[in-house]
C-alpha cells in the first residue's frame, strides 16, 4: 500500500482523471458502462478498480467497510470529487444476497454491464506446517454463490433487460493440465488444497451462473502466485487459455512463478473490461510474468 504521500508519477501507471471538468466533457457527455467490483480492497481488484475509474468507468464496489477501500483510492490519487461522480461504494458483505443485488443494480434499477469478482481468502496456519488453511475456507463458493443467487432473483422478476459479462479471478495450479512449473506444482499440492478447492467451487459457480442464463458469459483469470509490486507492463504478463468445451487447450497454459497483483488488475481492465469480454468470453485464462 501506498504511504501518505502524494504517489510519485510513474510511467507504467495511467495518471487518475482528477476532475471532471471541461477536459472530460466527452465522458460527461457519453454514458460510459458500469462495472459492479467485487473484492475491491484487495491488490487485484483495487488495480482493475483504479483503471476502470481512469478511463472514465462508472463503478460500484461491495465493501464491509466503505471508507478503507475510499481511503486507498484517495491514496492512489483519485479526487474526492471523482469518486462521488463515478463510484459508489455500497457497504455489505458478499455473502448476504440482498447486499450483491445493491450492488449489481443501480439506483434506475439498470443492471451493471460486467461483474468482476476477486474475493480471497486470508492464508492460516494450522499446528501442522504442511497443512495451511484460510480464515474463511469458503468464502468464493459462498460469495459467487450469493452473486447467483442475487442474480437469479432479478432474472425471476424481470429487471434486467440484459445480464451481465462476470469475470473471476481463479488461481492456477487447479487445471486438469499442469499450468505450473513443477516445483509450484508441488508445494501447490502440499500447501494449496484448502484454497484451492475453494478456487474450484468458485469457478463450478461460474459455469453455473452461464448455464442458468444469469450472465451473458464469462471470465475466468488464473494468476499464478500473487506478489506485491509495481506493473512491469503489458509486453512482460504472459497468456494462456484453456476454451469453452473440455479438452479445448487453445494456446495452452501460461507457465511462470508470480505475477504482480498491479498486472493482474491491469491485465483484467485492458484485456477483459475495455473489451468487454470480446477475446476470452467462455475461457479460462493463466497469465504470469
Amino acid at each position: 500500500m501506498l504511504g501518505s504521500f502524494p504517489p510519485k508519477p510513474n510511467p507504467k501507471i495511467r495518471a487518475p482523471l482528477q476532475s471532471l471538468g471541461s477536459d472530460n466533457a466527452a465522458i460527461s457527455m457519453t454514458k460510459m458502462p458500469t462495472i459492479a467490483f467485487f473484492g475491491a480492497t484487495g491488490g487485484c481488484m483495487l488495480a482493475a478498480l483504479s483503471c476502470a475509474l481512469e478511463s472514465g468507468y462508472y463503478a460500484r464496489a461491495l465493501a464491509r467497510t466503505p471508507e478503507k477501500l475510499e481511503d486507498m483510492l484517495k491514496k492512489r490519487g483519485f479526487s474526492p470529487a471523482l469518486l462521488d461522480a463515478k463510484l459508489v461504494v455500497v457497504k455489505g458483505n458478499a455473502k448476504d444476497p440482498e447486499a450483491s443485488k445493491k450492488a449489481v443494480v443501480d439506483g434506475n434499477g439498470r443492471m451493471v454491464d460486467q461483474i468482476v469478482f476477486g474475493i480471497g481468502g486470508t492464508p492460516k496456519f494450522t499446528p501442522n506446517p504442511l497443512k495451511p488453511t484460510l480464515d474463511d475456507p469458503h468464502v468464493c463458493e459462498e460469495s459467487i454463490g450469493s452473486i447467483n443467487t442475487a442474480l437469479r432473483d432479478i432474472k425471476s422478476s424481470s429487471q434486467a433487460d440484459q445480464m451481465p459479462l462476470l469475470t473471476a479471478i481463479s488461481t492456477t495450479g487447479i487445471s486438469e493440465k499442469r499450468d505450473t512449473p513443477l516445483i509450484m506444482s508441488v508445494l501447490y499440492h502440499l500447501l494449496g488444497a484448502v484454497p484451492h478447492a475453494d478456487k474450484k467451487r468458485l469457478e463450478e459457480q461460474v459455469e453455473l451462473a452461464k448455464t442458468e442464463g444469469l450472465i451473458r458469459d464469462f471470465v475466468v483469470v488464473r494468476p499464478s502466485l500473487l506478489i506485491d509490486g509495481q506493473t512491469q507492463g503489458r509486453k512482460e504478463v504472459r497468456v494462456g487459455w484453456e476454451g469453452k468445451t473440455p479438452g479445448e487447450l487453445g494456446e495452452g497454459a501460461a507457465v511462470g512463478y508470480t505475477i504482480t497483483r498491479e498486472d493482474v488488475g491491469h491485465f483484467v481492465f485492458d484485456s477483459v473490461i475495455a473489451k468487454n469480454g470480446a477475446d476470452y468470453a467462455g475461457k479460462k485464462v493463466s497469465i504470469t510474468h
